[in-house]
């Protein structure tokens, strides 16, 4: 049961977004909506350290977390949409650039393999804690400089992502770094000379 812990977690993020977007829809309270929000960035939290510690990682587990990841992203840009549109209106620009930064790679994932693609970089994992404290530092009426440095930071994990798929011959897995990518495409391509 330990073993699919971390799959459970993703496909409860996966259940909460929906949650969020009913929320926010049936003009509730913003309270519950960040309680929903949270509640989902804990599982994204957890579910990869568990499946790291339980040597539980799969290709449906990354899937799942990379699912769970795309899903919560649009259900919290919907919800500040429809609880805070003053916000929303202000900074329409820099949520349109994130989720763009966000989707890009998938929508090229879906395309070329007919996959989401998940490589779960450095900077991607560091980007899962920066951006929504970013979001929350500017919801709660703070300066929005935070958030307008995470989205430059997203858009560069977009650009190191679609890198990376454009650098490999074909679908990979987790992918640390686009140096890392670099590096396993030298080598194949030294596997491959007689």
């Amino acid at each position: 049961m330990k073993r699919h812990l971390p799959n459970l977690l993703s496909a409860l993020r996966l259940a909460l977004a929906p949650a969020m977007v009913l929320e926010a829809a049936a003009g509730g309270s913003r309270r519950w909506f960040l309680i929903l929000f949270g509640a989902a960035l804990l599982t994204d939290a957890f579910d990869g350290f568990l499946a790291r510690r339980l040597h539980a990682i799969t290709d449906l587990g990354r899937r799942l977390d990379s699912w769970g990841d795309y899903v919560m992203t649009a259900a919290a840009v919907t919800g500040i949409w429809l609880l805070w549109p003053d916000t929303m209106r202000r900074e329409w620009p820099w949520f349109v650039t994130t989720v763009v930064g966000c989707f890009a790679i998938v929508i090229y994932g879906l395309l070329r393999w007919r996959r989401v693609l998940g490589y779960h970089t450095v900077l991607a994992k560091a980007m899962v804690f920066l951006l929504p404290l970013a979001v929350v530092v500017l919801l709660a009426g703070r300066s929005a400089a935070p958030f307008h440095l995470a989205v430059a930071l997203q858009v560069l994990c977009g650009l190191e992502e679609m890198a990376i798929a454009f650098l490999l011959p074909g679908y990979s897995g987790e992918m640390p770094s686009l140096w890392h990518a670099v590096r396993r495409r030298r080598d194949q391509a030294g596997r491959e000379k007689p």
